[in-house]
């Protein structure tokens, strides 16, 4: 992983955080402002992981291809599906994963065949 990744991962996570707070306390609603430190380093720190997770992922043309087009198809096929449901959050979730696990599936079976898309 090179440092300048993980340098606009920081940067990143860390405006992400600011953002976060600033939208939270002025908001309207104010809540103790512990908690909202609280949660907006707590989102900071999940954003920054899943940046530097996906900019991991897609380190090469071909997973950026795979990756491209995985992750977007499962993401809306577990939205609409949940939308029927009503719980869009967690369709946005499981997309994401489903998205991921089909992105290493294709890399897998390309692996194992042999073959390349070139």
């Amino acid at each position: 992983m090179t440092s300048n990744t993980i340098k606009r991962t920081l940067i990143s996570a860390a405006v992400f955080g600011v953002l976060f707070f600033l939208l939270n306390y002025f908001s309207g609603t104010h809540h103790s402002i512990t908690s909202m430190v609280f949660k907006s380093l707590l989102s900071a720190l999940v954003f920054g992981i899943l940046y530097l997770v996906l900019f991991s992922i897609v380190n090469s043309p071909e997973r950026k291809y795979k990756f491209g087009i995985t992750i977007p198809i499962a993401l809306l096929i577990t939205i609409i599906v949940s939308a029927i449901f009503s719980a869009l959050k967690v369709g946005i979730v499981v997309g994401l994963i489903l998205g991921v696990v089909a992105g290493y599936i294709w890399e897998y079976i390309e692996k194992k065949n042999g073959s390349s898309d070139k």
